[in-house]
C-alpha cells in the first residue's frame, strides 16, 4: 500500500486527468460499437478529453494539496474530509464530460436525465475513491 500511496503523491495530475479520460473513452467505445456513428460523437470525446482532462488534472491535485494540509497542520487527515474532497473532484472531473450529451442530440430530456444520473453517480464514486484514500492516507503519509 506504501508504493501505491507514494505513485498517489507522485502523480496526483495523471491520476485525476485518467479520472475522465477513462470512463470518455469507454463511452466512446460502447457508443461506437453500439449504435450507428455520428461525427458528433468525435466532438464529445475531444472536448471530454481537450478539456476535461485538464480540469480533472486540476482538480485531483487541489483536492489531494487541500487534504494533505489538514493532515500535516491539523492533526491526521479525517476520512470525512477525503470523501467531501472525492465528491467535489468527482463531480468537478464529470461536470463537462456530462455536458457534452446536449451537443446535437435528438433526445434532449434523456440527455439531462443521463446528465443528473452522471454527477450523482460521480459524487458517489469520488465520495469513495476519497474516503478509501484518506483511510489509507492517514496510515502511510507521514505528518
Amino acid at each position: 500500500m506504501k508504493k501505491i500511496t507514494d505513485l498517489y503523491l507522485a502523480h496526483p495530475k495523471l491520476i485525476g486527468a485518467l479520472y475522465c479520460a477513462v470512463p470518455a473513452v469507454v463511452w466512446f467505445a460502447v457508443v461506437v460499437a453500439t449504435v450507428p456513428f455520428r461525427d458528433v460523437y468525435l466532438l464529445r470525446l475531444a472536448l471530454c478529453l481537450v478539456i476535461g482532462c485538464p480540469i480533472g488534472a486540476y482538480l485531483n491535485n487541489y483536492g489531494l494539496d487541500l487534504w494533505l494540509m489538514k493532515h500535516k497542520v491539523a492533526g491526521p487527515g479525517k476520512i470525512s474530509d477525503g470523501a467531501l474532497n472525492g465528491a467535489a473532484i468527482g463531480v468537478g472531473t464529470a461536470l463537462l464530460p456530462a455536458l457534452t450529451a446536449l451537443i446535437s442530440t435528438n433526445h434532449p430530456e434523456e440527455a439531462k436525465t443521463f446528465i443528473i444520473f452522471v454527477y450523482v453517480a460521480s459524487a458517489l464514486l469520488g465520495m469513495m475513491i476519497g474516503a478509501t484514500a484518506a483511510v489509507v492516507g492517514r496510515d502511510y503519509i507521514s505528518r
